[in-house]
């Protein structure tokens, strides 16, 4: 556990949360092309389906896409790829959620993102922004993508299994969560204050 000093703290899922949109779509697309994104979603279409009806995991959506567009990327060349892509990801920032996220750290809280994308181009983001983060690492073998996770999804349940190993929250006299959809629920589920689709 992290030995933590100050008053509160705040959890902010990132896609459509701190986003206007879904990163790791506007990503894939900036990292291999518009008309690649579309014949790789064209060629996984069932996969996408049976996750949206509930017959997949997000793992294994996840995944899936993960193999067909990124297994074999060096990781220096990943490294460069989610390094170009952070000016693409601040454009697609929320103003609202960005107006919260400033306010937490004036009042000194500590802010931490707790997210399902990948943290090779989520934690950059963060670390800019004097953010926390937590997120989903990428499985490398021999220096290039295997194109699985190396950690679990951090996603629904997870996320909060993610929080609780991180952070001690009995130390904090607030607990403020942000969150959009169904794979938060767990984490509003630790909130003292919690906003479900909205900031104030």
């Amino acid at each position: 556990m992290q030995e933590q000093s100050v008053k509160n703290i705040a959890f902010f899922d990132f896609d459509k949360t701190i986003t206007t949109k879904d990163s790791l779509f506007v990503f894939v697309k900036f990292a291999v092309g518009k008309w690649a994104f579309y014949r790789g979603f064209i060629a996984r279409f069932w996969i996408l389906l049976g996750y949206v009806v509930g017959l997949y995991s997000n793992t294994y959506a996840k995944e899936s896409l993960m193999r067909y567009f990124f297994k074999g990327y060096s990781t220096a060349d990943f490294a460069l790829l989610c390094a170009n892509f952070q000016s693409t990801l601040c454009g697609i920032t929320r103003i609202q959620a960005m107006e919260k996220i400033a306010w937490h750290k004036d009042r000194g809280d500590v802010v931490v993102v707790v997210s399902a994308t990948f943290e090779e181009y989520l934690r950059p983001f963060c670390q800019n922004m004097g953010l926390e983060c937590l997120a989903t690492k990428l499985e490398v073998v021999n220096g290039v993508l295997s194109g699985n996770l190396a950690t679990p999804n951090c996603y629904g349940k997870q996320k909060a299994v993610r929080i609780q190993e991180s952070y001690d929250l009995s130390q904090y006299a607030e607990i403020y969560v942000y969150g959009d959809s169904k794979g938060d629920y767990e984490m509003l589920a630790l909130a003292t204050q919690r906003f479900y689709r909205k900031f104030y």
